[in-house]
């Protein structure tokens, strides 16, 4: 059964799951979200956890509801599906479906959701469905597709079709208040990987390195003390951030502060330090940019940070590396409690294929430049620098 028009309602049995899919091919990344009010005025959601504090949810606990994950990532064509399903609502006063257009909320945007050949599907474990279309033609990066809601005799699903902007969502639908557009995606684990693929190939590529500049106690000075962690008076950590890189032509080397090696944003390798803070004094921490204009140039790229001054371990710092893509969602690659006393660090290797970019977390430690540049084969020849 479809319910074409807004307001029509079909009534919906005893059952033991509801699955709901949101269904679309166009290239735009779209989330399935649902958010309630329960009987007694509680208020939340289930949505993505690449958004800040999100939950999957849970099948077997309350909320009873579970979201299936993150589909559509970075404006991807085909054949993308999301589902959620829904084991009881009998606690709820309402639950909205909701379909979140990412690609235009991110960039500030409103576009028509009929452009996006969108519906929602939804199956009961009695065989019975229904199809709610997005085919509401106002502008609006948040449509409200349809509501259930529990009744003494039979659930119901009413065709809400209301688009609306992010700040009237937030302000409209009960637990909506709680989402927060500036998503982020977490690699967790070691080998985690997650790909973008930017809209347009134009602008930077942003790599962030990140510390606790004022950890750690008193420290002692000397060139073999900042290898193993000393330095500068009063614990301050200063962390260098720099990359290996490797372009298609097979040209490789490195990005790094350490023998003034800043290297061009607009000339081989496209990667630029943007420069070295060595005060402490930077809160923003260090950052490199790569020229999404040549991605097709660049074949990989290795981050990595080492301690040049400083504790002479890592748990101190909560070091966290971040990489931002235009219209993308933030991919941040925390380096957590890490109690290895090397004091070189390996921590995501980006790689360029095609138009996508997929970071992969490593966090491996090394002695230093040469044992790294062996442990990924990048056949670089090394002598001493400074950053003198």
């Amino acid at each position: 059964m479809e319910l074409k028009q807004k307001g029509t309602k079909a009534d919906i049995g005893a059952f033991k799951q509801i699955n709901v899919s949101l269904v679309w091919n166009a290239a735009v990344d779209l989330d399935l979200m649902a958010f309630y009010r329960t009987r007694d005025g509680r208020t939340g959601g289930i949505y993505s956890d690449n958004y800040q504090g999100g939950s999957l949810g849970a099948l077997d606990a309350f909320p009873y509801i579970q979201l299936s994950g993150d589909a559509g990532v970075g404006g991807v064509g085909g054949d993308n599906r999301e589902e959620m399903r829904i084991a009881k609502i009998d606690d709820f006063e309402e639950v909205y479906i909701c379909a979140l257009n990412f690609t235009d909320a991110a960039a500030g945007e409103s576009h028509v959701f009929a452009d996006y050949d969108a519906r929602i599907e939804v199956t009961t474990d009695r065989g019975e469905n229904h199809s709610v279309p997005l085919d509401a033609a106002q502008p609006g990066s948040v449509a409200v597709i349809c509501r259930l809601s529990s009744g003494f005799i039979a659930s119901e699903l009413v065709n809400d079709s209301r688009v609306m902007t992010l700040e009237a969502f937030r302000a409209e639908i009960p637990g909506a208040e709680q989402l927060k557009i500036a998503s982020k995606v977490t690699l967790k684990e070691k080998g985690d990987s997650f790909a973008i693929k930017p809209k347009v190939q134009t602008g930077e590529l942003l790599i962030n390195l990140n510390w606790d500049q004022t950890a750690g106690g008193k420290q002692e000075t000397g060139f073999f003390s900042k290898l193993m962690g000393g330095g500068r008076g009063g614990g301050d950590i200063d962390l260098d951030l720099g990359c290996l890189f490797e372009l298609q032509n097979q040209a490789k080397g490195a990005v790094q502060p350490l023998g003034n090696s800043f290297g061009s944003f607009d000339y081989p390798p496209y990667v630029l330090h943007l420069g070295d803070d060595r005060t402490g004094a930077w809160s923003e921490g260090e950052n490199m940019k790569v020229n999404l204009a040549h991605i097709a140039e660049i074949k990989r790229i290795l981050i990595y940070t080492y301690i040049y001054e400083g504790v002479p371990n890592w748990t101190a710092t909560n070091a966290v590396v971040t990489v931002r893509v235009p219209g993308q969602p933030v991919l941040e690659v925390p380096m957590g409690s890490q109690m290895d006393s090397r004091n070189f660090c390996a921590i995501a290797m980006i790689a360029f294929d095609g138009g996508e970019i997929k970071v992969t977390k490593l966090v491996s430690f090394h002695k230093g430049h040469p044992d790294c540049d062996k442990t990924y084969s990048w056949g670089l020849k090394w002598v001493a620098g400074s950053k003198d």
